[in-house]
């Protein structure tokens, strides 16, 4: 596991990246009681938050830390549209994320693969490109934190 590195979700679920660069990334997510259905199969939310942490991380072409958010757009994820076509009882999952268009709406193709090479699902994602410093639904929760009591 890439341990000076966390990437949230997928990170609390057993996931990590394994490569990155700008405008690819592929990850990998451990079956474990965290992200297994009823069925010991993956949960299809745990699918989709492995595809939407690759595809980020494509666009952002590096580990997602604050420093690197200083000087770039963060790609919040505006629309999802996923086929799932298998599962996988043994795990693990991995994921392969291609930018397929840049601009201040990006779009990112990811395809996730079972541990036998099938493939178990594809997501397209259009990601809007936010300055955090101007913008972004984080800053409506700055302002309710630094809100006076009334």
């Amino acid at each position: 596991m890439n341990k000076e590195k966390k990437w949230t979700m997928l990170s609390a679920l057993g996931g990590d990246m394994l490569e990155m660069k700008d405008g690819y990334a592929k990850g990998v997510l451990p079956l474990s009681d965290l992200v297994m259905q009823p069925t010991k199969v993956f949960h299809a939310g745990a699918i989709v938050t492995l595809a939407d942490e690759v595809a980020s991380t494509a666009i952002h072409g590096e580990a997602n830390t604050e420093e690197s958010r200083k000087n770039k757009l963060f790609p919040y994820s505006v629309q999802l549209s996923v086929n799932l076509f298998t599962n996988d009882p043994v795990g693990p999952l991995t994921a392969e994320a291609k930018v397929v268009r840049r601009g201040k709406m990006t779009v990112v193709e990811t395809k996730v693969f079972t541990s036998d090479g099938q493939t178990a699902a594809i997501m397209m994602s259009t990601h809007m490109m936010v300055d955090l410093n101007k913008s972004g639904p984080h800053k409506k929760a700055q302002e309710k934190t630094n809100a006076p009591n009334k």
